[in-house]
């Protein structure tokens, strides 16, 4: 009977039951999806720092006109970049370098050539001076890569079985890379005599190799560690060797976290306001369920209602409303947030981490106990004021005392 009691009051007062569920349902859902894109790029800044393993990337300058620098140290973008190995040399004898290893970029792979489902990059890596790599490979399978091996980073498809083809050749998956929030998520890691042997004999590059020497000769970029402190100045000597561009780890997080900032403040700033105008339509609402319907609420106590009953009524509506919008909020907040991410990375490149299932429930449960919390501070005062109602003044006068 109560059931049905609170479904026709509120379809009586459908507008108004409608513009409070949408205020909750809309609130809800852009705090989750701001909640759920904060995290995802903090935890991806985060674990890239822990990952990336060089303070800094040494690539020919060439590069700084195909690529900007986060797509060069997060994406898989295209990047057919060489310069002579004797370079990594170069680099080892500067002041404040601590250990210098090369990295070789083969074809950009996609379903066309080889068994990846996308874009990913081709890097090949030197087992014996990598530091980055490696310990990876020592982790995940106890050895070295074997010539025909490779690892797979996380983000990469269509290696779902041990055996796959790149440009023809056959190739085995000895592992696949946890997220690293770097360029090697959508990348495939082989040692880099196998990658150069690969792409000497790709069609169509013969002119990189007139070019640019043999690729037995050449490397795409130097991954630099350094001593504390020294980054800008050894980047400022590297730059002085020769037409390099030189990108600084923390200068690029910087950036990224700078541009994150603003996007964030301007998202939080609109959650707040929403969550104000959700506040003031709950109270409102809530508030007018117990003096707008004097004389409805009279007519229940004169007809047997006793006060448990009314506040019943009232709280029943406001659980439902709440409830309500709650749910539809928090689905519509995985969509919300989808599409903000997508806004963002269509603007920008940065590391991204997707939130994992304690995260998700974190923040589910966080908005729940939020709004649950507004809404019974909101529905508080009119359960005090039925139970002053009574029945023939209510009926008579049409007001409460």
């Amino acid at each position: 009977m109560m059931r049905k009691l609170i479904l026709h009051s509120l379809s009586k007062r459908r507008v108004q039951s409608l513009s409070t569920m949408l205020s909750v349902t809309v609130s809800v859902a852009v705090l989750l999806a701001l909640f759920l894109v904060y995290y995802g790029v903090t935890e991806g800044i985060a674990t890239s720092k822990q990952r990336l393993g060089a303070d800094i990337l040494v690539i020919p300058a060439q590069a700084e006109t195909m690529l900007t620098d986060t797509d060069l140290l997060f994406t898989g973008a295209p990047a057919v970049i060489y310069m002579t190995e004797d370079v990594a040399g170069q680099v080892a004898e500067i002041a404040g370098v601590v250990r210098v290893t090369p990295q070789f970029f083969g074809q950009t792979l996609n379903e066309s050539c080889c068994s990846s489902t996308g874009e990913v990059r081709l890097i090949g890596f030197d087992p014996e001076s990598d530091w980055v790599i490696q310990p990876w490979t020592d982790q995940l399978i106890g050895r070295k890569l074997a010539a025909d091996e490779i690892i797979i980073g996380s983000n990469v498809g269509g290696f779902e079985v041990a055996s796959a083809n790149i440009l023809g050749n056959p190739v085995q998956v000895a592992a696949r890379l946890d997220f690293t929030g770097t360029n090697m998520d959508q990348s495939i890691l082989m040692d880099i005599d196998t990658v150069r042997a690969f792409s000497k004999n790709i069609a169509g590059y013969d002119h990189f190799w007139a070019r640019y020497g043999e690729p037995e000769t050449l490397v795409s970029a130097l991954l630099v560690q350094v001593e504390e402190g020294q980054s800008a100045t050894v980047a400022y000597q590297i730059s002085r060797l020769g037409k390099f561009k030189v990108i600084e780890q923390s200068s690029v997080f910087k950036e990224i976290q700078g541009q994150m900032q603003v996007v964030f403040l301007i998202m939080l700033g609109c959650g707040v306001l929403l969550v104000l105008a959700s506040i003031l339509q709950l109270f409102g609402r809530f508030l007018s369920m117990a003096w707008d319907r004097k004389s409805e609420l009279g007519l229940y106590r004169a007809l047997g209602a006793t006060k448990q009953d009314l506040r019943r009524l009232i709280a029943g509506e406001a659980l439902l409303l709440t409830g309500s919008g709650i749910l539809l909020g928090l689905a519509a907040g995985g969509g919300l947030y989808r599409l903000v991410l997508n806004l963002l990375q269509t603007q920008s490149t940065f590391p991204f981490r997707v939130p994992g299932g304690p995260a998700v429930a974190a923040g589910v449960f966080g908005l729940v106990c939020l709004f649950s919390l507004i809404s019974f501070s909101a529905v508080s005062v009119p359960l005090g004021q039925v139970g002053k109602i009574d029945p023939s003044l209510a009926i008579q006068r049409g007001d409460i005392d």
